[in-house]
Order: structure tokens, then sequence, then C-alpha cells
């Protein structure tokens, strides 16, 4: 069984090929995007086993994502193919100083998911059972989905990591922060940017947010992700602060996932949190250096070189 499961709508995104209003492109490129199946993938590709749980459209895009994710090595053997609901879209349109997303998902497989889709065997061995914010606001089933999941992650004494990574797109005329910060005061391991932060807690400050954190759970590990400013890594009495990695941003998109990927491998390596957090770091910045969210995810030896401060010789 995996090290890590996570579970979430993974989408067909499509990409123009420069910035500029998407009426007037006539190209776009076809990748693939989910925030838990980023992890998944990066987690992978630092040397640890995982599982990714969804629903896909019985559709060429279902079967497109279910390649590139099976093609890094995640397990994908709980997938469930629904032939009444279409994959997920989205398409992204590239501007000057941010990227705007579209999203064409209502209805989509991956919205239909149910309790009944979660098998409590499959986290039988796991550590770590990893959540978004996103997918308990696609449908009612889909939270309904989640809060099985993590009674199933109880009963078999796993971690569960949250990061709330809010959409407000997805919330529409609902308000998920009580129920967010609910998930936030349960976990053993929290990743959440200093908006998020600001947004469900409702304080500026990171150390006011790791008191109320700590309060909730005094062994709650918490990673805060600030961007170009570095993350901060509490746990207890241990404090990190994690500068950021130089690197030449194209799009921060992936740049989240790609930080959870790496400190969540960390912890499945027994590293210390300081090391854990300059992997997530790390792998932050080296996703932002492209257009995609797991394109540019460091394998081992690219991350153990970076850690080594290794410089890499190419020819």
């Amino acid at each position: 069984m995996p090290e890590l499961i996570t579970i979430g709508e993974t989408m067909v995104a499509m990409v123009p090929e420069d910035v500029g209003m998407l009426r007037y492109k006539r190209n776009l490129n076809i990748r693939i995007a989910g925030a838990e199946s980023n992890v998944a993938m990066g987690v992978r590709k630092l040397g640890h086993t995982a599982g990714w749980i969804s629903r896909l459209g019985k559709d060429e895009f279902g079967e497109l994502i279910l390649r590139e994710i099976q093609s890094e090595g995640v397990d994908c053997s709980k997938v469930i193919w629904d032939e009444e609901h279409p994959t997920g879209l989205m398409v992204k349109q590239m501007e000057t100083d941010a990227t705007k997303v579209f999203y064409y998902r209502k209805g989509s497989a991956a919205s239909h998911m149910k309790p009944n889709d979660i098998e409590e065997s499959y986290f039988e061995n796991c550590k770590i059972f990893h959540i978004t914010g996103i997918t308990p606001v696609l449908s009612q089933s889909c939270k309904d989905t989640i809060i099985k999941s993590i009674e199933f992650a109880r009963k078999k004494n796993v971690l569960v990591s949250f990061d709330p990574n809010i959409r407000k797109k997805l919330w529409k005329n609902q308000d998920y922060a009580p129920f967010f910060k609910q998930i936030l005061f349960e976990s053993d391991i929290v990743e959440m940017g200093v908006e998020e932060g600001q947004c469900l807690l409702g304080v500026s400050r990171k150390e006011d947010m790791i008191s109320i954190l700590q309060q909730n759970n005094p062994n709650v590990i918490v990673a805060i992700k600030d961007g170009g400013n570095g993350a901060y890594i509490y746990h207890k009495k241990e404090y990190y602060f994690i500068p950021p990695y130089p690197c030449k941003c194209v799009e921060s998109i992936g740049a989240g996932d790609a930080f959870n990927a790496g400190f969540l491998s960390g912890i499945l390596s027994n590293c210390n949190l300081e090391i854990c957090g300059k992997m997530g770091g790390i792998a932050g910045a080296m996703v932002t250096e492209v257009v995609g969210d797991v394109e540019n995810q460091p394998d081992i030896e690219k991350m153990e070189n970076c850690l080594k401060e290794k410089k890499e010789v190419f020819r």
C-alpha cells in the first residue's frame, strides 16, 4: 500500500503558448492540473510511494490524465471510471502579472465522488493522508467523502495533512471557512499560505496563527508558506525560517503543491523539520520556472544536489 494517499479532482488544462487574451489564441497546449495529484507525483519523484483516488470521465481526457499520473509511478488502482459524467476542464489565460483560470468542472465525474468510493483497507499501511480544501467544496458528496476518508485515516493511525488551498471561485455563495477550520484544528500536518491563515483564523501575524493552531492541537506540524518571502516551520518548540530558494519565476501556479510534496517527502524520510522545509522550498521554487504544475518537480538526485548546494555539470 502507498506511503502517502491523496484524493481529489484532476482536470485537463488548456494552456496558451504566450501572454494575451484567450479570444485571440489559436493554439493551446494540453496539460493536466490537480492539486492532490501534483502532490502525489512530487512525492513519487522523491522516492516514496503514493496513491491517488478520484473519479474520471470515461472519455479521452480521462484516459490522458490517468496515463500521465500513472507514468510517474503513482498508484491509480482506486480511480473509478464514470461513464455518465465528463472529465473536468480548466483553461488558463496568461497575463503579464498573473494567470487567470477558467473552470469547466461543474457536474464533472470527480464532483460525483461519494463515500462508498473509498476503501478502508487501502489505508492499512499508509503514513500520510493528504487533502486540500478544493475537493470538499465541489459537492456535498465530495465533502462527505473527505469526512469519511479522514475517519478511515484516523482508524489506521495515519497522519492527516491539510492544505486549505482556498479557491473562492468554487465557494460561490457558501462560506466554507468554519468547515476548513474544523479540519485545520484536527489535522496532524498543516500547510497553508499566509493569506489563507488570515482568511481562516482572522489574524495577520504568523505567530498568532501558530498559537491558535497549537491551542487546538499541541502536536501539530505547521508550514506557513509566504511565496517569494520564504516559509516558516513550527512544531511544538521548534521554529525554522526557510529562506526562498533562488529561481527565475515564470508562473507560480503549482508551487504550493510542490512545496507540500517536498515537505511531506522529508517527513516520510524522517528528516528533521528544517530539512523538510528546505525540501519544500526547493521543490516549490523549481516548479515556478516553467509553465506547468509538475514538469519541473525535482527527483531525488536533484533534490540532494540542491540541499548540498552542489552545482550541476551540463557539459
